[in-house]
């Protein structure tokens, strides 16, 4: 009866080995996750520009429409945006314009939206506006 030799050599992974890979992962989690920070700083100011459009689209409607917003700095407007005006009469008197942007976030858009020697709000794409909104 023949006896079968038991191979010396399995195939497998050494600790060895896992180790050098667990290294090199650590090395590159090192130099990613840091500048994963930056990303959402750009994901943050993409959203501001867009809750400041959304607010000047609620805006410069209402004005078409014939609402009334109140004068004053651009916080004072943005406020009377984000609660919804209606139109005194014509044909769109039983709308209400707003915008639909968080009041936590309105503070971030202020930098995007100015007001004119005449006392309308613009939107600037730039961001080179007070961040106080006055």
């Amino acid at each position: 009866m023949k006896t079968r030799q038991i191979d010396r050599f399995r195939s497998g992974v050494t600790l060895v080995e896992l180790l050098v890979v667990i290294l090199i992962i650590g090395f590159l989690v090192a130099i990613i996750v840091p500048n994963l920070g930056f990303m959402t700083g750009v994901a943050d100011k993409v959203k501001d520009k867009r809750n400041a459009q959304n607010i000047m689209l609620a805006y410069s409607t209402g004005v078409a429409a014939g609402v009334s917003w109140p004068a004053g700095d651009v916080a004072t407007q943005v406020a009377a945006v984000i609660a919804g005006r209606k139109p005194a009469g014509g044909p769109m008197a039983r709308m209400t314009f707003q915008s639909e942007v968080g009041v936590d976030d309105v503070a971030a858009t202020y930098q995007y939206i100015g007001v004119r020697s005449s006392g309308e709000l613009y939107f600037d794409s730039t961001g080179g506006q007070s961040t106080s909104g006055h």
